[in-house]
């Protein structure tokens, strides 16, 4: 009989102590992903040659709408036609799904990225793609850009890792 009760008293503060240390998706507050990525810049004419492009790009967002939407700026570089050159410029993220739930936080989830970024030498693009974030700790992402100043079109791939990542709240003193 004791034991039921004993039980009955500890289980409410253990699911606090697991609902304390669970992170939710989007939480309120900053991220500093750095990713880095490869792909092709393409502008589909035959004498035209597709090049290949390496990025990296340092981006922080912040949440706008808890579990919902992120908004922020990214700045980075890109290497292609045998050059190096600087992009930025803005970015949203809307979550669209989320992954299996572990302890009442989720593995995964998908988003729906936006950019418009401006080049060193006029590049003009506006575009986006989708974006998985693992554990918030890591994304992947696969983008297409449209190049309106130089008629390209850029095809790429990153992965990142959040610098900076805050550490989970400490479980109560029982």
């Amino acid at each position: 009989m004791k034991l039921k009760w004993l039980f009955a008293c500890l289980l409410p503060l253990l699911c606090f102590a697991v609902k304390t240390r669970a992170q939710s998706e989007f939480p309120k507050g900053w991220i500093f992903p750095l990713e880095w990525g490869g792909g092709m810049v393409t502008s589909f004419h035959g004498a035209d040659p597709d090049l290949f492009v390496a990025t990296l790009a340092f981006s922080p967002q912040v949440t706008v709408v808890p579990g919902r939407l992120r908004l922020g700026l990214t700045g980075g570089g890109a290497f292609y036609n045998k050059r190096i050159y600087g992009t930025g410029g803005g970015r949203v993220s809307l979550m669209i799904s989320q992954g299996p739930k572990v302890m009442e936080s989720t593995v995964v989830n998908a988003q729906l990225v936006g950019e418009y970024l401006f080049g060193t030498e006029n590049q003009r693009l506006v575009g986006g793609g989708f974006a998985f974030e693992i554990g918030q700790m890591a994304t992947m992402s696969m983008k297409v850009h449209r190049d309106y100043a130089w008629n390209d079109w850029w095809f790429t791939g990153s992965f990142g890792i959040h610098l900076f990542k805050k550490p989970p709240p400490r479980p109560p003193v029982l």
